[in-house]
């Protein structure tokens, strides 16, 4: 019995700091959780025995914000005395005095309160931000501004809070006052600019014209005026004009900064790019060929040289049916370049395109042929930049029906680059070279392994065909149907669009109902996106989702819907329809980050990053 006795005081003498440890932390839950529900004279009993025990910062706030919820001035006061003698007059918690007689209704006290806060802060940048945001914390804003304005007059470093009190503005609406602040900030250190242009994205709408843009044009326009030596205001201003997308008078802003301050056209070679990417084609050209027209003769030049080109060719090429004049225009434009630049690494591109225009836009293939396999020839070009010129070159051949000539090009691709994404390309052309030819089973095999490719879109567009030629080839090994297709989809391919419609009409009337019917519907989509009749495409996208909703190009329409709603035919709340339907409708599509990239960006969100790989577009 000794020993038992004994044994009990040991195990008594161990666990009761388990216990006493276990109670704090109980309470803090049980107080916690009243707190979150709302039920603040539960919560009080709780974080009252907890201050007691440990007056923390912490249970001290939640004791505050509790009492002053029940409007327990009475009980709040005494706290916050309680913790101004612990804390020796910090005053954050002379502020949180000033704010119960304020709720209590005697203003001039709580004003005595708020002066005493200001005039114990003392002059360093901590105390400073610590009495500003207990001001804010208690919705003291003016407050706040005064504490930062008078806390700026304090440093002796001559660093201000420009950012902040810019902030305190904008969150009381004064837009005017915001601006100054923020454009007093860039004054300081021009290194907040891009910290100054997130902040004025959040605050300002710049999709259509509204005061507060206005008041920020005159206020930079009034600084460039007053300091026309500082680069930053110029800069904002056309910053400005860009996120309006009136790239015009960003033009005109950044001209006129390339020539006072002598940029050698670098400027206008980033607003070039940016007017390209948004299919402003008046701008871009202007930008290149003022670039030109400095004839400085350097990467800039270069760069203008094929970038003015390349403009052109991409206005034309997205026009229904461009002039044979423009075109053959361009082709000289195209060739002049090459003749003055040389062909290089720098001009494989520009080569490229020109080859493109020639086969499919000038009909002249042989020409095509022709420029592709002097750039294959090319000895300065690197090894992926040949093999992309070869990937073109079959295409070409493909385009001319020399499929067997296609195909071996595809195949020295594969071969050469087996474990890159470029092979993988080269390794589904063939695939598709073999199914045109009605060799399925051949292509089926070479699907197999592009399954697992690293690109998403080169892993989906072979499952897709994969599964078309496991669902339509038949328990019969009846191919007709799908030869059919594949002699349509090549027809399609080689822009013979009349032919591939009348194959397709031809394969609806022999075999109704059969189940290629989304793939006949999606052939018809991509040759009427080719002829630029956006509208007769959507009606076919309509009827893949309407006729064949659980089919394996459900998610591909709905994609293709949106962007046909948003890019072509300009109706963005249908477009954000159906990117909404993805994203609720089509959960694990590879098409999600895209369709979701979209939606936000219609919705006026403010894009953080750029926009996922985005589904290949039918290319006229």
């Amino acid at each position: 019995m000794k020993h038992m006795r004994s044994l009990l005081l040991l195990v008594a003498l161990v666990t009761s700091p388990v216990i006493t440890l276990a109670q704090p932390a109980a309470d803090e839950q049980l107080a916690a959780q009243y707190f979150q529900q709302g039920d603040y004279a539960k919560a009080i009993l709780y974080y009252e025995k907890l201050h007691r025990k440990q007056p923390t910062e912490y249970y001290y706030e939640q004791l505050f914000k509790s009492y002053t919820a029940l409007k327990d001035l009475e009980s709040a006061e005494k706290l916050v005395k309680d913790q101004m003698r612990r804390a020796n007059g910090d005053p954050r918690y002379i502020i949180d005095l000033g704010s119960l007689y304020k709720a209590g209704g005697d203003e001039d006290k709580a004003a005595k309160e708020f002066d005493k806060a200001l005039r114990q802060m003392r002059a360093d940048q901590a105390s400073i931000r610590q009495v500003a945001n207990a001001f804010i914390e208690v919705n003291e804003t003016d407050r706040a501004l005064e504490t930062y304005e008078r806390g700026g007059k304090m440093l002796s470093d001559g660093q201000g809070f420009a950012y902040e009190i810019a902030g305190l503005y904008g969150a009381k609406g004064d837009i005017q006052k915001m601006v100054s602040a923020y454009m007093d900030l860039l004054a300081v250190n021009e290194g907040y600019i891009q910290t100054v242009q997130n902040a004025l994205s959040r605050s300002i709408d710049f999709s259509q014209p509204s005061e507060r843009s206005e008041i920020l044009r005159t206020e930079l326009l009034r600084r460039i005026q007053k300091d026309p030596q500082r680069t930053v205001y110029p800069e904002q201003l056309i910053w400005m004009y860009i996120q309006q997308k009136d790239l015009n008078a960003a033009f005109v802003q950044s001209k006129a900064m390339d020539k006072r301050f002598d940029e050698g056209g670098a400027r206008l070679m980033d607003l070039a790019n940016i007017a390209l990417a948004n299919k402003d084609y008046g701008t871009a050209f202007k930008s290149y060929e003022y670039v030109l027209s400095l004839a400085r003769n350097d990467a800039n030049y270069v760069q203008a040289k094929i970038g003015s080109v390349r403009t052109r060719y991409e206005q034309l090429t997205t026009e229904p049916e461009p002039a044979l004049v423009d075109l053959q225009d361009l082709d000289q434009r195209a060739a002049n370049t090459l003749t003055e630049l040389g062909l290089g690494q720098a001009t494989m591109d520009l080569l490229r395109d020109r080859a493109h225009l020639k086969a499919y836009y000038l009909n002249d293939q042989a020409g095509a042929v022709s420029l592709l396999e002097e750039g294959i020839d090319t000895p300065t070009i690197d090894p992926k930049t040949r093999a992309q010129l070869k990937l073109d070159l079959g295409d070409v051949h493909l385009l001319g029906g020399d499929i067997w000539e296609a195909s071996l090009l595809y195949s020295q691709v594969d071969l050469e680059f087996k474990y890159d994404v470029l092979g993988h390309e080269a390794r589904l052309r063939n695939a598709k070279v073999s199914f045109y030819a009605g060799d399925f089973l051949w292509s089926q095999a070479q699907l197999q392994v592009l399954k697992a490719s690293t690109s998403k879109l080169i892993a989906n567009d072979a499952m897709e065909l994969s599964l078309r030629i496991t669902d339509n080839l038949g328990l019969d090994s009846n191919s007709v149907p799908l030869s059919y297709f594949a002699r349509a989809e090549l027809l399609r391919f080689q822009h013979r669009y009349d032919e591939s419609l009348a194959v397709l009409d031809s394969l609806d009337s022999a075999y109704p109902a059969h189940s290629l019917g989304d793939d006949i519907l999606y052939e018809r989509y991509r040759i009427a996106y080719a002829r630029h009749r956006y509208a007769e495409a959507a009606v076919f996208l309509d009827k893949v989702l309407e006729l064949h909703p659980l089919d394996i190009l459900v998610d591909n329409a709905m994609l293709d819907l949106g962007k046909l709603y948003e890019d072509r035919l300009k109706d963005p709340e249908k477009a954000k329809a159906y990117y909404e339907r993805l994203l609720f409708e089509q959960t694990g599509s590879i098409f999600v980050p895209e369709a979701r990239e979209r939606f936000r960006k219609l919705r006026g969100d403010v894009l953080e990053a750029p926009p996922e790989p985005t589904a290949p577009t039918p290319q006229p």
